[in-house]
């Protein structure tokens, strides 16, 4: 009689690596379901932006810079209402203050898409602002297209 030299351990590995392939695409697609669902509409973004409104001041000095990165940031969907210059032009850095809101939501978000660390606030509901943004001589790293308007 001829002897089956097959072990349990052999019939099992074509079982168990289709299993492991099951696994993996099924780990592959819960993770791009994930991201899918994760990810911001443009549209949202861009309506949340303009319902904003921001001063845009100059604080470094620099000519039409106030208009420049006004021009960069109605290109993003910002509502920007008013725009000038700061009566002291020594600000090295760029600093987001909040107007309107004492969680300071907005300045918040808009530091965030800019990568901005200085958010403050100064509430006054009278200006009819959401938020003040002023420019300080580190303006390249904040608005990094600027340089190209104009």
């Amino acid at each position: 009689m001829p002897e089956k030299s097959c072990s349990n351990k052999q019939h099992r590995s074509p079982g168990r690596a289709i299993i492991y392939i099951l696994i993996i695409i099924l780990g592959m697609f819960l993770i791009s379901m994930v991201i899918v669902f994760s990810r911001t509409d443009p549209q949202e973004i861009y309506e949340k932006n303009a319902n904003l409104r921001l001063e845009v001041l100059n604080g470094c000095g620099v000519d039409r810079l106030a208009l420049r990165v006004t021009n960069l940031l109605r290109k993003r969907g910002f509502n920007v209402v008013k725009i000038g210059d700061t009566r002291d032009q020594d600000f090295d850095e760029t600093v987001v203050l909040e107007r309107g809101q004492d969680n300071m939501a907005n300045a918040k978000y808009f530091a965030k898409q800019f990568g901005c660390k200085n958010v403050d606030k100064d509430i006054d509901q009278a200006l009819y602002i959401d938020i003040t943004v002023i420019i300080g001589k580190d303006y390249k790293k904040i608005f990094t297209d600027v340089e190209k308007e104009f």
